[in-house]
């Protein structure tokens, strides 16, 4: 179907330039992650490659030091096989102007035209949703109809011919989640409150299909942005509602709470396995978003939890249970690959876990590939040096505020049958 004409956003068009990372792989025993040489320093603030060590010719401190300017960190065997034999980052958009952070959340895949859908709240106001196109490397806004609904756009995810995306609302208009066709960019709200009460501000979305009946689940996290200090100008309140993490379905036009705040305090990122058995959510608490010391007497932190979905409806999170922890800030964008690999943006960069066991396997050095990358600087506008990311078949796009990074992997991590219903 004909798309129609796209709006032009004056970006720098690039095709796949190997930019000045190191391109290089380290390769860091497991057992190095909790067990060092002494004396050794480290810190919350600072991701586990910056440790520093008291003897500076053991093996461990020699790893570490090298693994601080390289691309990919491999603390198992299959993430060298997730990456290949010479990975490479490859810049693949920037922004005319620095200063402008558009690559910031969202990251969703639509197969159908090998784009990536993102979107940026910062600035500025009242932000606005971008497409990239991977077989052109070129970067577009698309011109949403009805003009207007998609203030501060945040969350998106694609399925089934619909680009779900969240809105944290702005001075005059309430958040929602807005279903957009990629196609002919129409968009329209799905959801804006709950019997007559405003959402608090969607943050993230995503889909599940219910193994019992077979229908549609959209799950969003809502919080109360301003709380954070950083909405700028996104709704103002009053927040009515406890933060929730929401389910929507519309095949009998329900809307219900399923995970509450004794759960988990602040939720943000979510994703389901591609079995449609389990449902991620990761906490980010005040704390963890902006490197405070935790505070013990509250119950939340940077964790990422796993429910199990089921009930009579197939759809319900039940039996919770901690599947990781953020080593630095917190587990922003989340997605789950074809294997049932998690991977969540993090503030050392993207971190790829075993869905299994919940093992580090290896991390995208966001040190390396955007902090100290010197060629293409970024202009680091958050508390990270990135939010989200978006895994495209074999390939991994890193959203890092004003620039746009990707990654060819050694093996197609997700395909279209992921995005369908049926």
């Amino acid at each position: 179907m004909a798309a129609r004409p796209a709006l032009a956003l004056v970006l720098l068009a690039v095709t796949r330039l190997t930019t000045a990372q190191s391109n290089l792989t380290a390769q860091v025993p497991a057992q190095d992650t909790f067990l060092l040489p002494r004396p050794f320093n480290s810190s919350f603030n600072e991701p586990f490659v910056s440790t520093t060590f008291g003897n500076r010719t053991s093996s461990t401190s020699r790893a570490i030091d090298a693994a601080r300017n390289d691309s990919f960190v491999a603390y198992d065997d299959e993430f060298l096989r997730i990456i290949g034999d010479d990975p490479q980052v490859s810049l693949l958009a920037t922004s005319s102007n620095k200063n402008i952070s558009y690559a910031f959340e969202g990251g969703t895949w639509v197969p159908e035209t090998n784009q990536i859908w993102f979107t940026a709240y910062l600035d500025p106001t009242p932000g606005y949703l971008s497409v990239l196109d991977l077989n052109t490397s070129t970067v577009f806004r698309p011109n949403i109809t009805p003009s207007g609904i998609l203030p501060n756009p945040n969350g998106a995810y694609y399925f089934d011919g619909k680009v779900y995306v969240t809105t944290f609302g702005d001075l005059e208009t309430t958040p929602a989640i807005v279903a957009i066709d990629p196609f002919t960019y129409h968009a329209e709200e799905v959801v804006n409150s709950y019997f007559g009460l405003p959402l608090n501000g969607p943050d993230d979305v995503t889909v599940a299909v219910s193994r019992t009946t077979g229908q549609e689940c959209v799950f969003f996290s809502d919080f109360f942005l301003n709380e954070e200090g950083i909405g700028v100008a996104t709704y103002p309140g009053p927040s009515e509602l406890p933060y929730f993490v929401w389910r929507y379905t519309s095949h009998d036009q329900n809307l219900k709470p399923v995970i509450g705040p004794l759960d988990i305090q602040d939720p943000n990122g979510l994703a389901v396995d591609p079995t449609n058995s389990f449902l991620y959510v990761t906490d980010g608490p005040h704390s963890a978003v902006f490197q405070t010391p935790t505070n013990h007497t509250l119950p939340s932190f940077a964790g990422i939890y796993q429910y199990d979905l089921g009930g009579a409806d197939g759809c319900t999170p039940q039996n919770k249970r901690l599947f990781a922890f953020a080593r630095q800030g917190f587990a922003n964008g989340i997605k789950v690959d074809n294997a049932g690999r998690v991977w969540t943006a993090e503030y050392e960069g993207v971190v790829v876990r075993n869905g299994t066991t919940g093992k580090v396997l290896g991390i995208f050095n966001a040190l390396d590939i955007i902090i100290n990358n010197t060629e293409n600087p970024v202009d680091v506008r958050d508390v990270a040096p990135l939010a989200n990311f978006a895994l495209a078949g074999d390939e991994l796009v890193i959203l890092a505020f004003n620039r746009i990074f990707g990654v060819k992997l050694a093996e197609t991590v997700i395909d279209a049958k992921r995005f369908q219903l049926h």
